[in-house]
């Protein structure tokens, strides 16, 4: 489902990645595992196709990064998150990004409902988002990941700003997706843990 080949990324004269090889069957969990700046999130970006590859190549189920149809197996879940509209609630931001995933309007609203009720996000549905914490945006971040049951998830520190409930409906709901791939970028120990594999950063 996912196969990175000899990937490497720079910044200028700075290489963050470098030679990654990497493949993922679906249901993997990986983590990608180091230090803030080691280039986990490059790598995701890669994955997500907003970023391309200096050397090397990523394919997403058999399709380039990037492309139209790797977009579409895709969900993310992004540090340092903007894209979200700020004077809109929670609820009303999911709504939008799922008109992208479902054609059907109230199949896309079935479906954010499902979420918010999974996730047990309603308070954060409710609010606006410039009214949220850090830890409510992050919750809508992932609830958006997961809209469309997409194949492949990128989970970018996760678990960094939520508390433990948050944290075990995140894992529950990767529990109830046996076939995605999670691709996790992390530094705590407790996330490795629910991975099958390490990947240790940088490389």
């Amino acid at each position: 489902m996912l196969s990175i080949e000899g990937l490497s990324r720079r910044f200028g004269a700075k290489e963050v990645v470098r030679s990654l090889d990497l493949t993922a069957a679906p249901g993997q969990r990986i983590a990608l595992w180091g230090p803030n700046g080691s280039g986990k999130s490059t790598v995701l970006r890669c994955v997500a196709g907003t970023l391309t590859p200096s050397t090397g190549s990523v394919r997403v189920g058999g399709h380039r990064a990037g492309d139209l149809a790797a977009r579409r197996l895709v969900g993310a879940s992004l540090s340092q998150e903007r894209s979200f509209y700020l004077r809109l609630s929670g609820r009303t931001n999911l709504l939008f990004f799922a008109r992208i995933r479902y054609e059907d309007r109230r199949e896309g609203a079935r479906a954010v409902d499902a979420l918010i009720e999974e996730l047990e996000i309603a308070d954060v549905a409710a609010t606006r988002v410039d009214r949220c914490s850090t830890g409510m945006v992050q919750q809508l971040g992932i609830a958006r990941a997961l809209l469309g049951n997409p194949s492949v998830l990128l989970l970018d520190e996760p678990t960094r700003s939520l508390d433990a409930d948050a944290r075990g409906r995140l894992w529950g709901a990767l529990g109830r997706r046996p076939k995605a791939v999670a691709l996790i970028a992390t530094h705590l120990d407790e996330d490795v843990k629910l991975c099958d594999e390490r990947v240790s950063f940088p490389v």
